[in-house]
């Protein structure tokens, strides 16, 4: 976009938010699902009773289907009867990689598309990837107007009719790195929070990226933050004990990512102090558990800032790989590390046995010592179970820090040597008393007309990636996967009142009970599907608004809420 355009776009757009925030005066409290986060950017919702189970297999509580072109993996934003969200522009016979995406505004009563527009980039993404694309930023609103965010480098502001406001173009990360990007537009007040590369494209500074606060009202830079981000990961937003708002941020990943120090951040977004670290963590020890020459230093078998980094007043977390697979308490007021757990030893492992047909309770057990007895990933030679939570698929609520741990790959290639395990396992920390659950769900569940459904343990499952014209438009076989052995960027988990809701790239949800006294068969309250076994693919996260759930997969967005009359 050129200076003269960009200009004109924000005293017109400058105009019309003013005008707008005098009509917007007297209008209720914002509600709904505003954000991927959602309302509070914590990833939590209270309020009336959702959904736990559906299908849209059998059309079980699926109030309506909205057909999408051409794929997409953003999450859902809603406002009252608006729902925003994103797809790649149309794609044209073979094509695979593209830089051209659609932001799409559907009436959340009647499903059906209302307008949309078109947002392009410079650097092209693969289409359907499994470790997000151009489509992956979910849509933010603030019930009067919405922006939409192309990861291969544009961003704009709408109002609700479809009325551009401003767009500004930025140089997107995607080069020479792989295009991994998992940060969610977080909206505070009216500042977006996005991440970007430094102005000026500083070679010291080349391919590193940085929380940058946008002026949602005109699309210029308020502030950059001091702290570098890997773009691998998902920072949160929330307060701290003395309530001002911040983000915890971090640094380490695979692909030579270049931001350092690797380690966390606390960056705050109060007024004045914008983008300043109120804390860093820098670890100090490698993968051998031995002294780094320098805190901070990258060291990707150990430190990796591949989750969604959840804190609240009194506590941050975070995991680290070796030399033992832990979780990690930190102080959020003062970023110190409290205590440290093994997610190996003295842990309670539910294996799911395919002889007795029946979960085992190991308990007390150490992983190491463990075999497996999934046909997906027999332990071979000297191997050992390690565990690798699921990168992203994390989430915090009630006392316990729940994650999913990917399956079957040895990507954590370290002594001793392990595959990743325990098998598609739903696991969870006590963050007080330290105490390790594992739990193995089913990979997914085939429906089964006039009889009891059929669920798969410890099998590899494959999809298609076809579009609602019938195209193949994945541009890589590993998106045709169940996403646990890649391991694929799974949507965040969300919590709707008491309830997890977290989805894998086959659209298999499970609902889990946050507040189970045990990690077992009770606490899995359901598994949901978003269509046949092996013609499904997803890769967002759900949102939630006043009892109804909204979901995605690669052909249409769905409405999912509980029919008149008790009627599934």
């Amino acid at each position: 976009m050129t200076p003269k355009r960009l200009n004109t776009a924000v005293l017109a757009g400058a105009a019309f938010w003013c005008a707008a925030q005098l009509f917007a005066a007297d209008q209720p409290e914002p509600r709904g699902w505003p954000q991927a986060a959602g309302p509070d950017g914590t990833w939590r919702i209270n309020g009336p009773t959702a959904p736990k189970s559906w299908s849209v297999t059998r059309d079980e509580n699926i109030l309506w289907r909205c057909p999408m072109p051409n794929g997409g993996q953003s999450g859902i934003a809603v406002w009252s009867d608006r729902i925003f969200l994103t797809t790649f522009d149309t794609l044209q016979e073979g094509e695979k990689f593209s830089a051209n995406i659609l932001g799409i505004c559907v009436n959340a009563v009647s499903g059906k598309i209302l307008w949309s527009v078109k947002l392009g980039g410079s650097t092209p993404s693969p289409v359907l990837y499994a470790y997000s694309d151009s489509t992956s930023p979910t849509p933010v609103t603030d019930g009067k107007f919405v922006w939409f965010t192309n990861n291969s480098g544009e961003m704009g502001c709408w109002d609700f009719e479809g009325r551009e406001v401003w767009r500004r173009s930025f140089e997107p990360w995607g080069k020479p790195y792989p295009f991994n990007k998992q940060h969610e537009p977080i909206l505070f007040n009216d500042t977006i929070v996005n991440v970007e590369p430094p102005d000026g494209k500083p070679a010291e500074k080349f391919g590193w990226n940085y929380l940058r606060g946008i002026d949602a009202r005109t699309g210029k830079t308020l502030w950059i933050a001091d702290d570098a981000t890997t773009t691998y990961c998902t920072s949160v937003f929330g307060r701290t004990a003395d309530g001002l708002p911040a983000v915890l941020t971090g640094r380490g990943g695979h692909h030579d990512v270049p931001e350092k120090p690797v380690g966390l951040s606390l960056v705050s977004l109060a007024p004045g102090s914008e983008g300043k670290s109120l804390w860093r963590y820098l670890p100090d020890t490698n993968a051998d558990g031995k002294p780094m020459p320098e805190p901070g230093t990258p060291d990707v078998l150990a430190w990796q800032a591949l989750y969604t980094m959840h804190w609240d007043s009194k506590h941050a977390y975070w995991f680290r790989l070796n030399p033992e697979e832990s979780h990690l308490v930190f102080d959020s007021r003062t970023g110190k590390l409290e205590r440290e757990q093994s997610l190996i030893k003295g842990v309670d492992y539910r294996q799911w046995d395919p002889t007795k047909q029946a979960h085992v309770l190991h308990a007390g057990v150490n992983l190491r010592d463990m075999s497996e007895l999934s046909p997906r990933s027999p332990l071979a030679g000297d191997e050992v179970m390690r565990v690798q939570p699921a990168w992203h698929c994390n989430i915090v609520v009630n006392g316990y820090h729940y994650f999913l741990t990917s399956t079957a790959h040895r990507r954590n290639r370290h002594v001793p040597k392990g595959r990743a395990g325990p098998s598609h396992c739903i696991a969870r920390v006590h963050i007080e008393s330290g105490k390790v659950e594992y739990f193995e769900v089913p990979v997914t569940v085939l429906r089964k007309p006039r009889t009891t459904d059929e669920r798969i343990y410890g099998a590899a499952q494959r999809t298609t990636t076809l579009n609602n014209e019938g195209r193949d438009i994945a541009a890589e076989d590993r998106s045709r996967t169940d996403g646990w052995e890649i391991p694929a960027f799974w949507g965040s988990p969300i919590v709707i009142n008491d309830a997890i809701y977290v989805t894998t790239m086959i659209g298999i949800t499970y609902v889990v009970d946050s507040k189970a006294a045990v990690l077992d068969e009770r606490a899995l309250l359901a598994i949901n599907d978003l269509g046949p076994n092996g013609e499904t693919w997803s890769l967002n996260s759900i949102s939630c608004d006043n009892g109804r759930i909204y979901h995605r997969s690669l052909k249409e967005l769905v409405c999912i809420g509980e029919r008149s009359g008790g009627a599934k």
